[in-house]
């Protein structure tokens, strides 16, 4: 549209999905590297971070990456992306887990939802070496007194308490619903990008 001579022509502010996609690009631009494990999390913003690891894959700025999906819903996307996939099983440690949150506070305290994948989401997060957290500006909090401390997730024992004999399925009762062991928990982060390293 034309404008009159002087006048300054001001583009729209991005929409919500443009600032998910920019935060996910950037998380896999800054933090993944080629033959490092990836832990892929799940929700309408990771799932640009996943959509990133592919678009780097197949054009070559990536190589030897395998990751590890925290859904179905993130396995069946990496895998119609390309991106080579594995389990917890086969790889214990991650080099990166990228995620959404559902808060974050001013003192980078962060609140993981109750989705069905928050489960799996915490295990992989909690074996990553950095925890790269994504978040577009309404998942900011500012209400007084923070997020505070929450509680923690205990879902050590509740694999402890869910291992079977071998050759049988094992299956957390939380693996599909929030529960006891899948509370939202604040954790601390380590700098002004929320990326937090256990």
């Amino acid at each position: 549209m034309p404008t009159a001579a002087g006048a300054i022509s001001m583009a729209p502010p991005p929409s919500q999905d443009e600032l998910k996609k920019q935060v996910g690009y950037k998380a896999v631009d800054d933090y993944v590297r080629s033959g490092m494990v990836v832990g892929l999390g799940t929700g309408s913003t990771a799932y640009f971070a996943v959509e990133r690891v592919g678009q780097k894959l197949k054009s070559g700025e990536l190589k030897d990456i395998v990751a590890i999906p925290t859904s179905k819903r993130t396995r069946e996307q990496a895998e119609g992306l390309g991106i080579p996939l594995a389990t917890m099983d086969s790889h214990p440690v991650v080099d990166v887990a990228i995620d959404g949150a559902d808060a974050v506070d001013p003192a980078l305290n962060l609140i993981k939802g109750g989705g069905g994948a928050h489960f799996r989401e915490k295990i992989v997060e909690a074996s990553a070496r950095t925890f790269v957290v994504i978040v577009d500006e309404s998942k900011l909090f500012s209400g007084p007194g923070g997020l505070g401390r929450g509680s923690p997730c205990r879902w050590r024992s509740c694999l402890s308490a869910t291992s079977t004999p071998p050759g049988r399925s094992r299956r957390c009762p939380h693996w599909l619903a929030p529960g006891p062991c899948c509370a939202g928990a604040p954790r601390p982060a380590t700098s002004g990008t929320a990326t937090s390293q256990p």
